[in-house]
């Protein structure tokens, strides 16, 4: 039976691990949505550890130790109560947290000096506030030593680098998901990496975030503006309870900077803090003196008034198809002309698709159409809807995805930066230029080695790329990597990929729901099952 899937997704609340709510998918086989963690709302309560209490046995101080994790004040305070006055000395909490089941779900045994406490974790927070979901779940275990203090039982021993335990009900209600926006290179546009960091001090959190490094993945197609010591000049973001104006007080290295990075880092900071409910204007300042710069208006409101952009997706709308008749759906459009935003302005006509091209993709302007043959062996170009045909490249072609007026799409052949033992790659291919004849470019791809790109999707501000990779073992993998341009802003790359845990099989596509938020189609065939997925905020 071939399935018919109508992907769908609903994102009313967004999880700690990266799943919103999706809703069912009308299809004529079984659907499956994956949600691993509940996506309820959960009352934003003042969670706080109790210290321990005269009498516990052994196990007990393991257990409650375990569970004063949830309480982050004054440097888990309460949780250090529980350890020996040696160990709470020595003790460096790491950063991030395993996410357990809770609990309920722990296993406790005792051997002499030794206790170990076995759980199911769910997932990982690591130290830039990301969460891995572990798909499958799986068990994790600590074994403490213990040891009698003035005839109570107390923690003598920890496992080496251990994180705090934290359920996944008390992940969400003490940590919550934020935005930290980062500038990119050789472009007036901020990328967003959602990081998850606890409500308390949230303003001073997501600044100290937004000066640390970007991660890995994306430090290539980034503005670097964490130059060394730029920090806060001290741990704490004041916000005005009555304008909403938070004041970041630099260190004098940001005196340093040139500036281009001076207004990359006000725009950076002004994006991130007014994402925080409290903060409605930033000011950023050394030694109490606001950091001036060309181009830095003498009251920022948004991150247009420093010439940047956010970027949503969006842009002309759905096409739909009848015959060769192609039309736009939008609210209250339908037809085969696009509404102008000027009024008075003639509509844009969309062109006559010929039976043998499918796959379609537009720009968000909807004046350059990309579709690919029915052989998957060639694309065709609408520019004012004549046909401009693009030289054979590759073969096993994917739906082209566009970035401005470039279309990116994965194949298999040609040469330049594709891997020499598949033929596999992605081609950049312009649509704008008014040479006769449009040509695809390959982008470097060294590490792609014998795997191959089934799904590329550039995100809405043109700097990430989501790919859908099948490696020699059959098995397809969601990956994410930044794309690569050159001072004129040209793609060139496609840098390193980083995994992202999506828990469906056999993914097949993917796409951009928000500008931090991917949908991710897949299924079981053999069993005639789909599954849809949307990941978001944070989780690679």
């Amino acid at each position: 039976m071939r399935a018919r899937v109508r992907w769908a997704c609903a994102t009313a609340l967004l999880l700690p691990l990266s799943l919103s709510g999706c809703a069912g998918l009308a299809t004529t086989s079984k659907v499956r949505a994956q949600q691993p963690i509940s996506n309820a709302a959960v009352p934003n309560l003042d969670v706080r550890a109790l210290p321990p209490i005269e009498g516990q046995s052994a196990k007990e101080i393991v257990r409650y130790f375990l569970l004063a994790g949830v309480s982050l004040d004054d440097d888990f305070g309460v949780a250090r109560r529980y350890l020996t006055p040696e160990a709470a000395a020595t003790w460096v909490p790491q950063d991030g947290a395993t996410i357990t089941t809770g609990e309920a779900d722990y296993r406790v045994r005792q051997a002499g000096g030794d206790i170990t406490v076995s759980a199911t974790q769910q997932a990982t927070l690591d130290a830039r506030g990301h969460v891995a979901e572990n798909v499958p779940v799986t068990s994790k275990s600590a074994t403490f030593g213990v040891a009698e203090v003035a005839g109570e039982w107390r923690i003598s021993r920890l496992p080496a680098g251990f994180s705090p335990w934290i359920s996944d009900v008390d992940f969400r209600r003490v940590f919550s998901p934020h935005p930290i926006y980062y500038a990119a290179l050789n472009r007036k546009v901020l990328v967003p990496d959602v990081q998850w960091l606890p409500d308390i001090g949230l303003a001073t959190a997501v600044a100290r975030a937004a000066l640390a490094s970007p991660p890995v993945w994306l430090r290539r197609v980034l503005r670097s503006t964490d130059k060394p010591g730029i920090r806060l000049a001290i741990n704490a973001v004041p916000v005005d309870q009555e304008t909403g104006v938070a004041t970041i007080d630099l260190s004098p290295a940001a005196l340093s900077t040139d500036g281009p990075t001076r207004v990359a880092l006000w725009a950076a900071m002004t994006a991130t803090l007014t994402a925080v409910p409290s903060v409605t204007r930033v000011e950023l300042t050394v030694d109490g003196k606001r950091l001036a710069a060309v181009g830095v208006p003498a009251e920022t409101l948004t991150v247009s008034d420093l010439g940047y952009q956010l970027v949503a997706p969006g842009g002309a709308g759905l096409i739909a198809r009848r015959g060769t008749t192609l039309s736009w759906k939008r609210p209250g459009v339908i037809g085969s002309s696009r509404p102008s935003g000027d009024p008075d302005s003639p509509p844009e006509p969309l062109p006559s698709l010929p039976a043998d091209y499918y796959a379609i993709a537009a720009d968000r302007t909807g004046s350059s159409i990309a579709a690919l043959s029915t052989d998957r062996r060639s694309v065709g170009i609408w520019k004012n809807r004549q046909l401009r045909q693009v030289p054979t490249f590759a073969g096993n072609l994917t739906r082209p995805s566009f970035t401005g007026k470039v279309a990116l799409v994965a194949g298999i052949g040609g040469g330049g930066g594709r891997d020499d033992t598949t033929g596999a790659g992605v081609w950049a291919i312009d649509t704008a230029p008014k040479a006769a004849q449009i040509v695809a470019r390959p982008l470097s791809m060294p590490w792609l080695r014998q795997s191959t790109v089934i799904a590329a999707k550039v995100s809405p501000e043109g700097v990430r790329v989501a790919m859908i990779l099948r490696g020699s073992d059959g098995e397809s993998r969601l990956m994410v990597a930044g794309l690569l341009r050159n001072a004129k802003g040209v793609a060139f790359g496609i840098s390193q990929p980083v995994p992202v845990s999506v828990g469906i099989d056999s993914i097949i596509d993917v796409a951009w729901s928000d500008d931090a938020s991917l949908i991710v189609l897949g299924g079981n065939l053999a069993g005639d099952r789909w599954a849809l997925s949307c990941i978001a905020d944070g989780r690679y």
